[in-house]
């Protein structure tokens, strides 16, 4: 009989019972674009899409994880980043979408403090190729070359993205990783405080 996929979508509507169009943020994830095939950027411009300030810190599993430091009042903000240790990068968020439909988040780092800015300008002009439904693969190469980026030789594909807005996307993707204040656990467990 062999694969039928009108049944295999009958069948996962009336198991997980959703609404017709593509699928929810269930399982987005951040990933560097280097092994995700051929992809899109949501968006027009680089400048519309969300700069994010970060700092790598440890969750309670002992994993190195990227939190989102986002603090209205300056002077907390300072004081964050200093329980941070003073780690911070500014990231862009990209919501990209591979040509198998696999949503997923790439967080190239726009400013850091001392690095090189060939990665910066080299993610930011492979984000650039692949915004507005332009199909591209992106891969890094090392220290001296950064991103190398390649436009598909001529793709009609139309990317399918999932119902949620960025925000959304963004509270599920650091669910518990948003610090806006000083007592967030990762911070005090940083400053090696108990939780």
């Amino acid at each position: 009989m062999g694969f039928n996929k009108e049944l295999s979508k009958k069948i996962a509507l009336e198991t997980m019972g959703t609404e017709s169009g593509p699928a929810d943020t269930q399982g987005i994830e951040i990933k560097s674009p280097g092994k995700m095939h051929w992809f899109t950027v949501k968006g027009q411009s680089f400048d519309e899409l969300t700069q994010i300030t970060t700092t790598q810190l440890y969750d309670p599993d002992g994993e190195l994880e990227t939190y989102i430091i986002q603090a209205d009042n300056k002077s907390l903000r300072e004081k964050i980043i200093n329980k941070a240790d003073d780690n911070v990068t500014v990231k862009v968020i990209a919501r990209c979408v591979n040509w198998f439909g696999t949503e997923f988040l790439w967080l190239p780092a726009i400013k850091t403090g001392g690095n090189s800015k060939l990665a910066s300008q080299t993610a930011k002009k492979a984000i650039e190729k692949g915004l507005d439904g332009n199909w591209i693969k992106a891969k890094w190469k090392d220290n001296s070359t950064g991103w190398q980026s390649w436009s598909h030789p001529g793709a009609d594909k139309e990317p399918e993205w999932s119902n949620m807005s960025d925000e959304e996307i963004i509270d599920q993707v650091f669910d518990g990783r948003i610090i806006e204040s000083l007592d967030h656990e990762a911070l005090i467990r940083n400053v090696g405080g108990k939780v």
